[in-house]
């Protein structure tokens, strides 16, 4: 941000830099020295300052030198960070007359014990370098210098009582455990009403991880921000975090002592923070680990990276997960938070011909489109009606797939609770049309709606001939043309002209889809773009050989894909494999603008031989 000062003149206003004030680093080293603090191994201690500690310091001190003051730090458990920031925030407070700070916490429980350290820190602090409140209650501390703090309460998911977006002006901020908060929405609010002028603003937003949820994008947005800087502190900043040779417990957990040989985890882990960070891991701390690691957290590795990080991307882990893997999850995650779409929405009527599309920019809309369709294109979809799946599937989805030889990628998902049976199906032929220049495989659940569902269809074809000429421009909003071209597509198959592939989902059946499906995501054959697709994925549990959703979580999404990808692996990467129509070879095609030669007349004889490739 550009500090200014404004001043009026005869004529005009004039903007002058007035910059950022240094840290102030000797006066708040001389302050720490004569503090004490509650320490769970030793009680009531002098404050000495951990590694972990002096790392948050100097990098503070760098980015303030530079202008910045809005700093989003990523941290491990356990590091003696809150009673550095404490003893910042009071340093802050103390040094500054007139401040307007706030103490961010997640939950009132929370917001209590803060405000209860802030009780022992102010009894602890000699007289000479505090100064003392007037007031301090559970929503406000105000000292004799007129600064003021406000204790807000974010809210969670769970629990939303927050008030964020009118907790009021502020130039000074902390913000603990900020990646617990319900919603990021409100958090960016309130950032809005910081000051952007005082010369000793401050803001300070810190947390451990919380998997892939807003902090996620907030930590990644304040990575490419000039104005703003990511502090991550590993757990191995902090010296308390290992094992001396001669602790009994350091052979336990390193059986050949100094000579033990790392995991290959380890090694990769080791070589990265090293790489990155420049320091060397020691084995004292890999002993550590690997105690907390087993002792401490029943050997979750999903948990430890989350709480215990090496890497900043090893603390952001898909965890919830239970029958896909956290791994493949967690790299499923990353790539698709990065995915960009477009987002449409229906306006159904009582007639399929009154059917249209808008685009709208609201992620809530039903439809999300990663990838328009192309010409080059060999796609699959699978279509799970309200109530098909299961009693609690509330939701029709269609999950369409462009199929490779060597995987399948997501191109769009439409999810609604809104649409009754026979304009899902207008919804289907709609999207299949679109998707359907060269080659589509629909698949529908058939259980229970899906029978009416496929009748309507059924019903809209009898009357294909009525709808407009076909329009050879395959856009999304050209709806009656997409309709008619699926429908003519499906009559003038070879193979029979059947309008989609019925599926009726057993328990047997629904758990084989589930474990095919579980095979493509681990082994990296299926490529999800869909957030609201992995969240639904992260909440499928196998509870005595039963495969779904957890209790009163929702699988639908999760039942169209798997449906997708049973398409796929039965009866179309047989025939894509045989064209050599790799994921690298398609983009190749698409770069060029055509099919080689060679592919075009290998397709040209399969297709007057009659020569099916699909496999039972």
């Amino acid at each position: 941000m550009t500090d200014i000062n404004i001043t009026e003149g005869h004529d005009a206003f004039t903007v002058e830099y007035q910059g950022v004030a240094p840290f102030p680093t000797e006066r708040f080293l001389h302050f720490l020295s004569h503090l004490k603090v509650q320490s769970k191994d030793f009680g009531l201690v002098p404050f000495k300052m951990l590694g972990s500690q002096r790392y948050i310091l100097k990098e503070i001190e760098e980015g303030l030198a530079r202008g910045i003051t809005t700093f989003v730090i990523l941290k491990a458990r356990q590091l003696g960070s809150s009673t550095f920031f404490l003893a910042l925030d009071m340093f802050w407070a103390f040094q500054y007359k007139g401040l307007l700070g706030c103490f961010i916490t997640h939950k009132e429980e929370a917001r209590d014990d803060f405000r209860s350290t802030v009780e022992v820190f102010f009894a602890e602090t000699p007289a000479k370098y505090r100064i003392n409140y007037v007031r301090h209650n559970r929503n406000l501390l105000i000292l004799k210098n007129a600064s003021k703090f406000r204790y807000l309460i974010a809210g969670t998911s769970e629990v939303r009582k927050g008030g964020l977006g009118r907790g009021g002006a502020a130039n000074f901020v902390h913000a603990t455990e900020c990646a617990f908060y319900g919603n990021g929405d409100d958090l960016a609010e309130f950032r809005s009403q910081t000051s952007s002028l005082y010369p000793h603003r401050l803001q300070i937003y810190e947390t451990t991880a919380n998997g892939f949820n807003h902090f996620w994008d907030m930590w990644e947005g304040a990575r490419d921000d000039p104005t703003k800087k990511t502090i991550f502190v590993g757990w191995w900043r902090d010296e308390r975090n290992a094992i001396p040779v001669n602790h009994p417990f350091f052979e336990s957990y390193m059986p050949d002592g100094i000579k033990s040989v790392l995991s290959p985890l380890e090694k990769r882990r080791v070589r990265e923070v090293r790489e990155s960070y420049s320091f060397d891991i020691s084995l004292q701390q890999i002993a550590w680990y690997r105690w907390h690691l087993a002792a401490e957290k029943d050997s979750d590795q999903s948990m430890m990276d989350q709480e215990y990080p090496w890497t900043e991307g090893d603390a952001f882990v898909a965890t919830g997960s239970k029958f896909f893997t956290v791994e493949a999850m967690t790299e499923c995650m990353r790539k698709a938070k990065k995915e960009m779409f477009q987002t449409f929405r229906y306006k159904l009527g009582m007639k399929f011909e009154e059917t249209d599309i808008r685009q709208v920019r609201d992620v809530r809309a039903e439809l999300r489109i990663y990838d328009d369709a192309s010409r080059f294109g060999y796609y699959v979809l699978g279509c799970d009606p309200a109530y098909g799946s299961s009693d609690e599937a509330d939701r029709s989805v269609i999950s369409i797939w462009r199929c490779y030889a060597d995987c399948l990628v997501q191109v769009a998902e439409y999810c609604s609770t809104t649409p009754s049976t026979y304009q899902c199906a207008w919804v289907l032929a709609h999207l299949a049309g679109y998707y359907g220049v060269t080659f589509l495989m629909p698949i529908l659940e058939m259980n229970g709606p899906g029978q009416a569902v496929f009748d309507e269809l059924e019903k809209v074809r009898r009357f294909a001939s009525e709808i407009r000429p076909h329009d050879e421009n395959y856009h999304i909003r050209n709806i009656l043309s997409n309709m008619r071209h699926y429908f003519y597509k499906r009559m003038d198959n070879p193979g029979g002209g059947e309008l989609l592939y019925q599926w009726k989902t057993t328990h047997d059946l629904k758990t084989r889809a589930m474990n095919q499906m579980k095979n493509g995501i681990e082994l990296g054959r299926m490529i999800p773009r869909s957030i609201p697709l992995l969240e639904e994925m992260r909440q499928i549990t196998n509870e005595g050989g039963v495969v779904g959703a957890a209790s009163g979580r929702k699988d639908d999404r999760v039942m169209a894909a798997a449906l997708a990808y049973q398409a796929w692996n039965t009866w179309v990467q047989p025939k894509v494999k045989a064209l050599g129509l790799t994921l690298e070879k398609s983009l190749d095609i698409e770069k060029k603008g055509g099919t080689p030669p060679l592919d075009r007349v290998v397709m040209g004889y399969l297709k007057r031989a009659n020569i099916s490739l699909a496999q039972s």
